[in-house]
C-alpha cells in the first residue's frame, strides 16, 4: 500500500485517498470555471442591477410592494431574494411587504402564480420573475396579469428561458444553461438586495 504524507497537516494517507481529494479538487476548479460566462453576464448587467435597487428602494418608501416567483428550482432563488430583501430593510419588515409567490395547489381557488397575482399586486408594486429553465404558462400569465394591475415587472431568465423577457418590462439574461443560470440569478437577487441596502441609506442620509 502507498502512502503519502499531507504537507499541510504531516499525517501520512493512504495513495488512493489522495487521489480522490485531488479529483475533488479538479471537480470544484472545473465548476468555478464553468460558470465564469454567467459571471461575466452578471458584470455587464450591473448597471441594471443597480438601476433595479435603486427603483427597489423607490418603492419602498413610496409604500409599494415587492413580489417575486420562480419556475421549477428558481423558486427557491424567489424566497430567498424575498427574504433576503425584508432583512434588508431598515424597518425590520415591518413596513415593506416583500412576498414570495409559489404555485399552492392546496387552496380551493386558483393556485397558480398567476391566479393569486391579481388579489395580491397593486399599481406601483414590483415583480420579479425568475425561470433559469424553460418557461411556464403561469409565468407567462403572471406577468401579464402583473401589468394589468399596474405593476413593473422584471425577469432574469436563462438560456432556456430567455423568451420570457417579451412578457415583462425589463429582464436580465444569463444566456448559460439552466444550473449555471440558477446560480447566477441567485448572485443576482443578493446583489439586488445589497443595492437597496445602500440605496435606502443614501436616502436616510
Amino acid at each position: 500500500m502507498s502512502i503519502v504524507v499531507n504537507r499541510s497537516s504531516g499525517q501520512a494517507v493512504n495513495a488512493e485517498e489522495a487521489k480522490r481529494a485531488r479529483h475533488a479538487v479538479d471537480v470544484v476548479l472545473g465548476h468555478l470555471g464553468e460558470i465564469g460566462p454567467a459571471v461575466a453576464a452578471l458584470r455587464r448587467e450591473s448597471s441594471r442591477l443597480a438601476e433595479w435597487g435603486d427603483e427597489l428602494a423607490r418603492t419602498r418608501r413610496r409604500g409599494g410592494s415587492v413580489f417575486a416567483a420562480g419556475s421549477d428550482g428558481s423558486a427557491h432563488e424567489a424566497q430567498r431574494f424575498t427574504s433576503e430583501l425584508a432583512a434588508h430593510d431598515p424597518g425590520h419588515g415591518g413596513a415593506f411587504k416583500a412576498i414570495s409567490v409559489s404555485h399552492d395547489a392546496g387552496v380551493d381557488v386558483d393556485g397558480s402564480i398567476s391566479g393569486q397575482i391579481p388579489a395580491l399586486v397593486r399599481r406601483g408594486d414590483i415583480v420579479v420573475l425568475l425561470a433559469a429553465k424553460g418557461i411556464t404558462d403561469d409565468l407567462r400569465d403572471a406577468a401579464a396579469a402583473a401589468k394589468s394591475a399596474g405593476a413593473r415587472v422584471w425577469a432574469l431568465t436563462g438560456k432556456e428561458s430567455k423568451d420570457l423577457a417579451q412578457s415583462v418590462n425589463e429582464a436580465i439574461c444569463i444566456d448559460t444553461d439552466p444550473l449555471h443560470a440558477e446560480e447566477a440569478h441567485l448572485v443576482a437577487v443578493l446583489a439586488l438586495c445589497e443595492c437597496f441596502d445602500e440605496a435606502m441609506r443614501e436616502h436616510t442620509k
